[in-house]
């Protein structure tokens, strides 16, 4: 939930910060945060020994599978930050928004978020696998549905809070994920899921940012939903090939 909040919160809170005075001061503010964080856990967060926890170990290593939900939660991160770091831009130039609109659908969008992630617990235990794919298409049909549909103003809401809806679920499937399939110690197989996340970030805004001045805005959301698109595919197809190889 932590998690989630920080992606569809962290990214507005920086924005309008940042525009009401500088770039330094967001990155001063979550330096700041950070070192508060440093602080606290060195304080109080207990030290174990992490083979003497009872998640240390997958349930069902894979290979395999670790390196598709890694591959997969890359594509997905990448396709929904290509697309995402635009939105203010989007909602403005192709929606029409006006700024204190945008400001209403940030607070929709993380609402979204947050239901999308309290919906799929209830069904991640019992529907592991289906929960990943069902996250990973609904990002896909949010980021298409805005490249398609995003001028009309009712259809961009509905679109927005379906990303929103999925964005937070995508990365809590495929932590799950990685507590039953990692090859190794699940500790080390959760820090490369997340750091893999990261890279995905950085390099959909990175990709984002290289589209802008060739394809406009909704160009973003276009090619962030056919990367979104491929992280479905892979998931299904290594999940068909499963089945044929049982």
């Amino acid at each position: 939930m932590a998690g989630s909040l920080a992606l569809v919160l962290g990214v507005p809170a920086g924005t309008w910060l940042g525009q009401r005075t500088n770039w330094q001061v967001p990155v001063a503010a979550l330096a700041a945060l950070g070192l508060v964080c440093l602080v606290t856990i060195a304080v109080l967060l207990p030290t174990s020994r992490p083979e003497e926890e009872p998640a240390a170990y997958g349930s069902d290593p894979d290979v395999r599978r670790f390196r598709t939900v890694l591959a997969a939660g890359t594509l997905s991160a990448t396709g929904a930050f290509t697309g995402y770091t635009y939105v203010v831009a989007f909602l403005g130039e192709v929606s029409g928004f006006s700024p204190g609109s945008v400001s209403v659908l940030f607070v929709v969008f993380g609402v979204a978020c947050l239901a999308g992630v309290s919906v799929t617990g209830a069904f991640l235990d019992r529907f592991p696998q289906g929960a990943l794919v069902a996250a990973v298409a609904t990002q896909a049909a949010g980021l298409l549905g805005l490249y398609a549909l995003g001028a009309h103003q009712g259809a961009a809401v509905v679109f927005l809070v379906l990303t929103g809806g999925a964005l937070g679920p995508v990365f809590m499937t495929t932590q799950n994920a990685m507590l039953s399939c990692a090859p190794g110690r699940t500790d080390l197989a959760l820090a490369a899921n997340s750091g893999a996340y990261n890279v995905g970030i950085a390099a959909g805004a990175a990709l984002g940012g290289l589209i802008l001045p060739l394809a406009g805005v909704r160009g973003t959301f276009l090619a962030g939903g056919l990367l979104t698109v491929a992280s479905c595919a892979v998931l299904l197809l290594t999940a068909s090939r499963d089945r044929v190889r049982r």
